[in-house]
């Protein structure tokens, strides 16, 4: 990962307040536009990385955020991503586009002599599917999430990211976009962070129950999520996880509410577990009309696809409504 005095060197942070840039001093991080609030308040520092956040524009609580030295307010115990793996397939579409981006990354690289910088958003944890991401040796990678961990440089949000216009290559912003308040205003700021032609990867829940409690907001038709992007041309796009998947958190949600106990909610999806599985052999057009999540690949341009453009993109099989075939 890129290292954090690398970043300061390079002058990559700005103030997510006014856009001024953002000065260390001794572990003090301030914005130099002496008429901002932050020249006069330094911003927070976390768990030894700074809360790079404008917290009056936020869900961010300062005051929370400092007494817990950035922890995360929702738990992520080990045993839920164990449970995760023994009960959901890995995610190879993430794995395959995230291959893709690095493929088209190096063939930039090669053309500008420049190494790549790659851009996670929600990175307090490592991805499913991104080991090929974070274990490769050519790629400049900077991590942000609202709470502090190991393998983030900063804290921030997505709403107001703390980094210069077009400062990086690529852009993964994974099982994240349900949590912000302003999806559309997310993607302007991927949109500015990105350098010419730069690369987005996104995927996002579509027919999924609530996961983080007050912090899930949003679900995403694949339609509604390629619009999202509206300012990005499409490499690919489609289907993470289909309506196997989908039911199979449906059958967990019901029990749990039947029974009034989260433990035998997962307990369930244990003999449901295979219902993720036979996503692999249904009809492609037809699962993304009931998905469980979407994904958008796509390149950094300087035009918008219309109205009429994303009526003529839908994917799924109810295609006949508007006499297509």
């Amino acid at each position: 990962m890129l290292a954090l005095d690398t970043m300061v060197r390079e002058k990559l942070f700005i103030c997510p307040r006014c856009a001024g840039a953002v000065l260390s001093d001794a572990g003090s991080w301030r914005c130099s536009n002496t008429s901002c609030r932050y020249a006069e308040v330094p911003f927070p520092t976390v768990s030894g990385v700074p809360a790079l956040v404008d917290f009056e524009h936020s869900v961010v609580d300062a005051d929370r955020l400092q007494a817990s030295q950035g922890a995360s307010d929702i738990a992520r115990s080990g045993l839920n991503r164990t449970l995760r793996a023994l009960v959901h397939p890995a995610n190879t579409v993430a794995a395959a586009s995230v291959d893709r981006m690095l493929e088209l990354l190096r063939a930039d690289a090669a053309a500008t002599g420049r190494r790549a910088r790659v851009l996670v958003i929600g990175g307090g944890s490592q991805g499913d599917g991104l080991a090929k991401l974070y274990g490769d040796p050519d790629v400049d990678l900077i991590a942000f999430d609202i709470y502090a961990s190991p393998i983030v440089q900063f804290v921030a949000d997505g709403h107001a990211i703390p980094l210069a216009d077009a400062s990086v290559d690529g852009v993964v912003v994974q099982a994240v976009l349900q949590y912000v308040l302003e999806p559309t205003v997310v993607a302007k700021e991927i949109h500015r962070v990105l350098r010419g032609r730069g690369i987005v990867y996104a995927d996002s829940p579509f027919i999924q129950q609530v996961s983080e409690g007050p912090y899930d907001l949003t679900r995403f038709t694949d339609s509604g999520h390629r619009y999202l992007f509206r300012r990005f041309e499409r490499i690919d796009s489609g289907c993470v996880a289909g309506p196997g998947t989908a039911l199979r958190w449906s059958i967990d949600y019901f029990v749990r509410a039947l029974t009034r106990s989260r433990r035998l909610g997962r307990l369930a999806v244990l003999c449901f577990f295979w219902l993720s599985w036979i996503d692999r052999i249904l009809d492609p057009r037809h699962a993304i009309d009931g998905a469980s999540s979407v994904f958008f690949l796509g390149r950094k341009s300087d035009v918008s696809i219309t109205g009429a453009d994303i009526i003529d993109y839908y994917q799924g099989a109810m295609s006949e409504i508007h006499g297509r075939t």
